[in-house]
């Protein structure tokens, strides 16, 4: 289909209309040269056929012999029966009339005319040529009467439209000719442009290897080869391009990754920063903390013993009533509290002096699992272990580790009964440092998390009534890692739950064996 807006059917068109306005303005001035010249024929011709019927009956119409007039007129119209003679005398009266009847009535302007110029009419419709010439004596110039000629011009006209439309027949013919070869010519002109239009469009989609080949041998070949130069350096640039734009590519990637591990690294210092800030705090809260405990159970645990002692005096007398005996065991009862109390808040300074041994960390926690899992009331929850066939080894107070991670599970426990939680899951995972001079255990839980984790610490500090076994807290258990150079972290995970990390010193002697295996 062929597009208005290009320049092949802009050329087309525009030879077409030029052909088209050539052609008709040429049949224009054609046919009225040939009708112009075929009325000027036959004007003379009519006008010659006149004057020679006028001399042949001048002698006859000079001696009023008028049935020769008749027949000398019938003969001469035989030839064509729409023409017309008409004979007038001297004064103008009409001799006789040969022609059409329905003629005759429509000539009466005509009549008093007699100058020998030809006329031209219509009678209904029908083209006619006139003409009046006088009956003259040319030696004795005596006007005797005049001959009113008329001849129908419808052959002509038929003649004409013939023409017209062999004419018209003969320009459409040259137009569709002309046609043709516009086409074909505007095809072999234009066809180096559509390729040249071509080559461009596939050059700006990113088709940088098309070339074109145009074999004309003139300014569009050489437009072609500049073209195909033009479409190489651009193919070369953009290879180059593309080289350094993946080598960019790599470049930031490299760069991100780089950023990437940095960053990493950097945020982790900065949690180890925060953490060991807050290590710390919490040792610095601790001492003080301790310190103030301490003092304050020595200074209770003095006035209790004598109170006890007291008691014991005045129970084995033989005079004391039941009811002092009752109102004595009342006494006795709530100052053992009070000693157990006093017991509880002397192990927050435990003694740097206790007995040190080497543990298997994975052991130890079997057999922890093992104990509270066979405990009826812990049925319905689920301890889940994680890398314990990994042997690790530190230097430690069995009993004491074993209290430390016994209250953190039984916290887990008493959360989820606190909770309602039935689906309890406990996760003990056994794990090493990345410079594997630590050993790290992770007790994860889903029974509601800590509410505040700043205070978890602090002694007396509680949100919950958790009943500890074996009496010990998070503070003392704190405070039992601290002593054997190591840390307790506290953070609430992704599973609406809290995870308690402890880390412990691996112990020397096994540390360095570990290390030289590796080295080999």
């Amino acid at each position: 289909m062929l597009k208005i807006n290009t320049l092949r059917s802009k050329f087309l068109l525009s030879f077409i209309l030029i052909s088209l306005a050539y052609i008709v303005i040429s049949s224009f001035f054609i046919l009225n040269m040939i009708n112009s010249t075929n009325n000027r024929l036959g004007k003379i011709n009519f006008v010659h056929w006149a004057k020679d019927f006028e001399t042949m009956v001048e002698p006859n119409f000079i001696n009023f012999n008028y049935m020769k007039l008749t027949a000398q007129a019938e003969d001469i119209l035989k030839e064509n029966r729409n023409d017309f003679i008409m004979l007038f005398d001297a004064h103008n009266k009409e001799i006789f009339y040969k022609g059409p009847d329905w003629i005759k009535a429509r000539l009466a302007p005509y009549k008093a005319d007699a100058d020998d110029q030809v006329k031209e009419t219509a009678f209904d419709s029908q083209p006619y040529y006139l003409i009046s010439l006088p009956v003259k004596v040319a030696a004795a110039n005596t006007f005797w009467g005049s001959i009113l000629f008329g001849r129908s011009n419808e052959e002509n006209q038929a003649i004409i439209s013939e023409l017209r439309l062999f004419i018209i027949i003969i320009s459409a013919g040259l137009l569709s000719v002309f046609i043709i070869l516009i086409v074909i010519i505007n095809r072999k002109l234009t066809q180096p442009i559509q390729l040249l239009k071509n080559g461009l469009e596939k050059i700006s989609y990113g088709s940088f290897s098309h070339r074109i080949h145009i074999r004309s041998n003139d300014e569009f070949s050489y437009l072609g080869s500049q073209f195909n130069e033009m479409a190489e350096k651009i193919e070369s640039m953009m290879t180059e391009i593309e080289a350094t734009h993946k080598e960019l590519e790599k470049q930031v990637t490299s760069r991100t990754r780089e950023l990437n591990e940095s960053n990493k690294k950097l945020q982790i210092a900065m949690q180890e920063l925060r953490d060991t800030q807050r290590h710390i705090i919490q040792s610095e809260k601790q001492k003080s903390l301790t310190a103030i405990v301490s003092g304050f159970a020595h200074e209770i645990n003095n006035p209790l013993t004598g109170i006890l002692g007291y008691v014991d005096l005045i129970g084995i007398r033989e005079d004391s009533s039941p009811y002092v005996k009752e109102k004595l065991g009342s006494i006795q009862k709530q100052a053992e509290r009070i000693k157990n109390i006093i017991d509880q808040l002397n192990q927050l300074n435990p003694d740097m002096e206790q007995v040190k041994m080497e543990i298997s960390l994975s052991n130890l926690l079997e057999k922890l699992i093992k104990v509270i899992s066979s405990r009826p009331e812990n049925s319905d929850y689920a301890i889940i272990k994680n890398n314990f066939n990994e042997d690790i080894t530190i230097q430690g107070n069995h009993f004491a580790l074993w209290q430390v991670f016994e209250g953190i599970v039984e916290n887990a426990l008493e959360a989820f009964r606190e909770n309602n939680i039935r689906k309890g899951i406990i996760a003990i995972e056994l794990k090493k440092s990345m410079d594997g001079g630590q050993a790290i255990v992770d007790v994860s839980d889903n029974g509601g998390g800590f509410k505040n984790l700043d205070k978890a610490f602090d002694p007396f500090y509680t949100t919950k009534n958790r009943t500890q076994k074996k009496g010990i807290g998070l503070t003392l258990a704190y405070n039992i890692i601290h002593e054997h150079q190591g840390n307790i972290v506290i953070k609430n995970n992704e599973t609406s739950g809290a995870t308690v990390s402890v880390y412990l010193k691996i112990a020397e002697k096994k540390f360095k064996n570990q290390n030289r295996a590796e080295e080999k």
